[in-house]
């Protein structure tokens, strides 16, 4: 299976345009509105994630970002959806593609366990704390 991690805006594009079987994540933030994916027979499944790019509380200068961080809970679902995966493509995005995105599909290789590959358009810096809460979710140890 091909993982692609990408911004939230090159998941709409590829969602219309794909002509195989393809599953997408859509991860947003908690004051996002769910992204609305145009028509396409080939989009199997979409799994809707919502939460913050976070991995601490405060910034650097101690002040608080004013949004809830990441919690486990927030990646309920991410198991049986990936046991559920029998499509050739999965679309992984949150608004850039470099973070939760890339936590998310790292994660997900991980627990398949396969050869999938993992296509990005840029450097991903995976989210430590959504990553860690992921293999969690997936049941890696």
């Amino acid at each position: 299976m091909t993982i692609t991690v990408c911004s939230q805006a090159e998941a709409m594009r590829l969602a219309a345009e794909t002509q195989v079987n393809t599953a997408v994540i859509s991860i947003t933030s908690t004051d996002e509105n769910d992204v609305e994916f145009p028509e396409n027979p080939h989009i199997q499944e979409i799994l809707r994630l919502r939460f913050n790019d976070l991995t601490e509380e405060y910034d650097e200068e101690g002040i608080p970002y004013g949004r809830p961080l990441p919690k486990r809970e927030d990646l309920n679902g991410l198991k049986d959806f990936a046991i559920r995966l029998s499509c050739d493509n999965l679309i992984v995005h949150c608004w850039e593609g470099v973070s939760r995105s890339g936590a998310v599909a790292k994660a997900i290789c991980e627990f398949r366990g396969k050869t999938d590959e993992i296509r990005t358009g840029r450097e991903l810096s995976p989210n430590p704390l959504v990553y860690e809460f992921a293999r969690e979710e997936l049941g890696i140890r």
